[in-house]
């Protein structure tokens, strides 16, 4: 885990002056039974410190988050409380965290949906607290935690320590007594409380007047106290201090200021200073701000003065000030030093930068003012950002940047485009990219942008036009500019060139010219090897391998991903998380030739080496075939049960295509269980999808889809209409891949309609394709139907031997796939037994072996087992004790 994500998660370590607050102790104590502790008061008033020693007292295990201003974004408020949570249970939050990965995500309430589900089976009492909330203001984070408290389990208790009342919904949490507050003045310490602080924990030996004296004249504010008790340690005089110590807060905190600070010694007064524009520090980090050294040291002096210093992890290693102490310090900082503020930030933002903390560094730029240095930071991390879901810290330090910067570089405005779309705000980016383009022209005509960085800034306008241009379903111009970008990416830039043949080969899959996709993606695999971005090039492989499946070129995509594979681990890669990929296409591979052990394992290979906690196209691909591998192994529970969890993710996203893709795959598991109805639901939605997408992929699945309902409802002129609108497209297309569904489900719907010799023509066009790629599942999607068919077929006298091997093959997974449901609703065959595969019946029901019944009939052994296979076929059953059993069911003997 990063360490600065570490240190957000580390509960604070109970300073050795905690006071015991035994009275708040039990109030916390009661209020586990409650949603909710709120625990408001300002700062200095012991929050923190409350909840800290109370749950070392108790022993007591808690997901804590201490938050920033940075962690005011959905995403990574989320991200961070998520993380938390799995502090205490690694298993918890899992589908969340997909969830906020997932791209386009438009509602982040499936997030809090998913943690309330996971925590709600979660064996023990989970404790969250949330430390200085005061810090957020987006209402969509306000939303979301109201949200999760309303429909929070009885076995989750939040704490929220604020300086402010949070806009959630407390009144209604009152109102139904989940609500347990703690204000200032109960935090405000009692006369015993501090008693025990001066005396027990500080050894000053007061008496109870000077300490009611104290107590009054601080009071009884927790940091004031603490400060008097500090400063009591350098007095002549107990009685002299007491009475000029005097005052509210303000007076205590310019007394801090003028008599604390400034007996420091000089070294480390300075340091101070200095590390106070700092939330959190280590050592070296401070020594890169102030130059000094002995910074190790000084934090090491500075934690033993007891100087409002706070540890954020185990090790010693990282802290940060107490936010009223760190307030002064800044304050004193800006009144004494504010030319040194800038150069401050900027050493800050170097070190940041230099360590990969890249979101840091940008906040450090900003608040330095160098703006060039901001803008050029935010340019080269934001992507990265973006692909975290961070869009709108992305947006937040774009909005920091003077307007003008806009109009000077077209990258800025491209940077809001693409941060927009991926947040899924397509609506939103037209003025960006028109400003972009603006300025771009501008700049080329005053000729300030030229050569290689010029075609670069193109090349991304281009990209950007594609792809909103897909996200309107205008295919044609999306493949125009994606081709457009490929040919003005400077050579020389071989990461942004495998972008582009990525996007290209996106875009002409989107206009369904799968071949077209094909060689891009060819293309993108070549620059992606060549500029060592592999997630490009195993993206790419993916794709291609995908596509040529489609086409009926099973076999080459086979070999690719061996060779890919074997590339991959020969040189190292084969455990990065981008060869998920490689592994994902050669389980659906492994799928379509119906060798499921062999797909289960390379899943498990690729979910295992993906990276963890993602949502995207290959994490969706591989939840689809996760599911459809559950129905081939007979359990149609944990197929659903996985599409209802995906269906969590992916609909929190909007995604128009990614909801159709969804309710497509959906569909198919729904028409092999037999569930038609909620497959014309299904169907509806992709229908309603492909409208809004028009893509090609979409559209293919209801070409087959409708027609094979129509199908199940037997209303196969209607089917076949269909069919032949969709096949004249596969064949125009050369997509002999979904020919071969699609000639299969055409050839039940012959047979349905009583074409029986035009629908074994059909079949065996179908059959002929498939052989050729060693295709099963495809043919299989065409239903049971296809059994009675691939007997006859087998029956017939002219197939080569190949041939018919290849057709046992299929007629034994008609048998795993669809078992007795070969037959019709009523229980009667779809095909009855010809007369002699009755008498082989009644032989096998008589107790015969395959060479008796030879002898007996004066037929070949080869004979008897072509005909006993018929027999299975029509029986739907698998074995001699099945036929036997479903024969006398069935009253045929």
């Amino acid at each position: 885990m990063d360490q600065l994500l570490a240190t957000k998660l580390h509960i604070p370590q109970p300073n050795f002056d905690l006071v015991s607050r035994p009275r708040l102790y039990e109030l916390l104590d009661d209020a586990l039974t409650r949603k909710l502790t709120l625990a408001s008061a300002p700062a200095g008033f012991g929050k923190s410190s409350l909840v800290t020693g109370w749950l070392s007292e108790r022993n007591q295990s808690a997901a804590w988050f201490s938050l920033d201003r940075g962690d005011d974004d959905p995403v990574r408020f989320w991200t961070y409380l998520i993380a938390a949570i799995q502090t205490i249970h690694q298993e918890m939050g899992v589908e969340a965290r997909q969830i906020i990965c997932a791209p386009h995500l438009r509602s982040t309430e499936p997030v809090s949906i998913s943690l309330i589900n996971d925590i709600s089976q979660y064996a023990h009492h989970l404790i969250v607290v949330l430390d200085d909330y005061h810090v957020i203001d987006s209402k969509q984070i306000h939303t979301d935690l109201s949200y999760l408290l309303e429909h929070q389990p009885a076995n989750l208790h939040t704490v929220l320590l604020t300086r402010a009342d949070p806009p959630v919904s407390l009144a209604r949490l009152r109102a139904h007594r989940q609500l347990v507050e703690i204000r200032a003045k109960d935090l405000q310490f009692s006369i015993d409380e501090a008693a025990i602080l001066f005396n027990e924990k500080m050894g000053l030996n007061l008496k109870p007047g000077q300490i009611e004296a104290l107590n009054t004249h601080t009071e009884s504010w927790v940091v004031g106290l603490q400060l008097a008790a500090l400063s009591l340690k350098g007095q002549a005089s107990y009685d002299a201090f007491v009475e000029e110590f005097t005052g509210g807060h303000q007076f205590i905190l310019d007394y801090l200021a003028e008599e604390v600070l400034d007996t420091l010694p000089e070294a480390q007064r300075k340091f101070l200073l200095r590390t106070s524009i700092l939330e959190r520090f280590c050592g070296k980090l401070c020594r890169a701000v102030t130059g000094d050294p002995s910074s190790h040291r000084m934090l090491d002096e500075i934690r033993k003065s007891n100087l409002f210093l706070i540890p954020l992890d185990t090790d010693g290693r990282w802290f940060r000030y107490h936010h009223l102490f760190a307030e002064v310090l800044h304050a004193l900082l800006e009144r004494d030093h504010p030319l040194e503020i800038q150069a401050l930030h900027l050493k800050a933002a170097e070190w940041f930068d230099n360590e990969g903390h890249p979101s840091e560094a940008v906040d450090h730029a900003l608040r330095s003012g160098d703006m060039a240095l901001a803008r050029d930071l935010i340019l080269n991390t934001w992507l990265a950002i973006v692909h975290r879901g961070e869009v709108a810290t992305v947006l937040r330090w774009l909005d920091a940047l003077p307007v003008e910067m806009g109009g000077d570089d077209p990258s800025v405005p491209l940077a809001r485009c693409w941060a927009l779309f991926i947040s899924g705000k397509d609506s939103a980016i037209e003025p960006h990219l028109e400003r972009a383009t603006i300025t771009y022209e501008r700049l080329v005509g005053e000729g300030h942008l030229s050569g290689a960085r010029k075609d670069l800034v193109a090349a991304q306008l281009s990209m950007m036009r594609s792809v909103q241009a897909r996200c309107r379903g205008q295919h044609s111009r999306s493949v125009a500019h994606a081709e457009e970008a490929a040919r003005l990416v400077p050579q020389d830039m071989l990461g942004s060139i495998g972008t582009a043949w990525s996007m290209l080969a996106a875009a002409h899959a989107g206009a369904g010219d799968y071949n077209a996709a094909i060689e891009a993606h060819e293309r993108g695999i070549s620059f992606g090897y060549a500029e060592g971005n592999l997630t490009v090039a195993y993206g790419c492989t993916y794709g291609q391998a995908m596509y040529l499946l489609l086409q009926g070129r099973l076999r080459e995509a086979e070999r690719l991903c061996h060779k890919s594979i074997d590339r991959a681990v020969g040189d190292g890669h084969g455990s990065l998380p981008a060869s998920g990929w490689l592994h994902i296409a050669m389980a659906r591979i492994n799928l379509e030739r119906n060798h499921l052990d062999a797909a289960e394992a390379y899943l498990g290979e690729g979910l295992r080496i993906s990276l963890p906690g993602g949502f995207g196209e290959v994490e969706r691909s591989g939840r689809y075939l996760q599911a459809f591998l559950s129905a081939a192994r007979g359990d149609k529970d944990a197929a659903v049960n996985v599409f209802q969890a995906t269906e969590r993710v992916v609909n929190a996203t909007d995604d128009p295509y990614q909801i159709g893709e969804l309710n497509r795959e959906w569909a198919k598991l729904c028409i092999m269980a037999g569930d038609l109805d909620v497959a014309r639901e299904r169907l509806k939605t992709l229908e309603e999808k492909s409208g809004v997408t028009h893509h090609a992929n979409l559209l293919l699945g209801l070409r087959w889809l409708y027609p094979r309902i129509l199908c199940d409802d037997k209303r196969y002129g209607e089917a076949l209409e269909a069919l032949a609108e969709s096949i004249h497209h596969a064949r125009a297309k050369n997509s002999n891949g979904e020919l071969i569904r699609l000639l299969g489900l055409q050839a039940v719907a012959l047979d349905g309609s009583g074409d029986r010799m035009p629908a074994l023509f059909a079949l065996r066009e179908a059959v002929t394709l498939a052989a050729a790629g060693g295709y099963v599942r495809m043919l299989l999607d065409a239903g049971p139907g296809l059994a009675s068919l691939l007997g006859d077929l087998r029956d017939h006298r002219d197939l080569s031997r190949s041939s018919g091997t290849y057709l046992d093959s299929l007629l034994n997974a008609c048998l795993s796939t669809f078992g007795e449901s070969v037959q019709s609703g009523s229980g009667e065959l779809l095909e009855p037994l010809t007369r002699r595969e009755l008498e082989i019946m009644r032989l096998i029901c008589n107790g015969y072996s395959n060479q008796e019944i030879a002898a007996e009939l004066v037929v070949t052994i080869n004979t008897v087992k072509k005909h006993t296979s018929n027999i299975y076929g029509k029986l739907g059953v698998r074995s001699r004790t099945q036929a036997i059993a479903r024969a006398r069911k069935s009253n045929l003997l």
